[in-house]
């Protein structure tokens, strides 16, 4: 038998030995792991196992848009971002005047 395969049958062994330890040991752990779930009342989802479960998106970070770039500005330093929501009340004033918005855009 040439080397390489006196080596592979060692390691062929010792793979075999390592899964038979795993196996023995892993009785023992999933006892110790279902007296903890049993002692605690730990649920699947606790665990992170629920893969069901969504969190519902709140009002924090996650679920918000960020916060949109100013595109308008008046004289008053005025900012508007020119889509979301309500107009401004200095926007509205300039356009019940006749004026224009555009006049009022921030060059970049």
């Amino acid at each position: 038998m040439s080397e390489l395969a006196q080596i592979q049958a060692q390691i062929a062994e010792l793979t075999r030995q390592a899964d038979e330890i795993k196996y023995q040991q892993k009785q023992g752990v999933v006892a110790e792991i279902k007296e903890k779930i049993a002692l605690y009342g730990l649920t699947a989802r606790d665990l992170g196992l629920d893969t069901s479960y969504q969190p519902l998106k709140g009002k924090g970070s996650e679920g918000k848009r960020g916060k949109a770039e100013p595109q308008y500005q008046d004289e008053h330093g005025n900012t508007w971002s020119g889509g979301r929501g309500r107009r401004p009340a200095w926007v509205l004033r300039i356009m019940e005047e006749g004026g224009n918005i555009e006049d009022y855009r921030i060059l970049r």
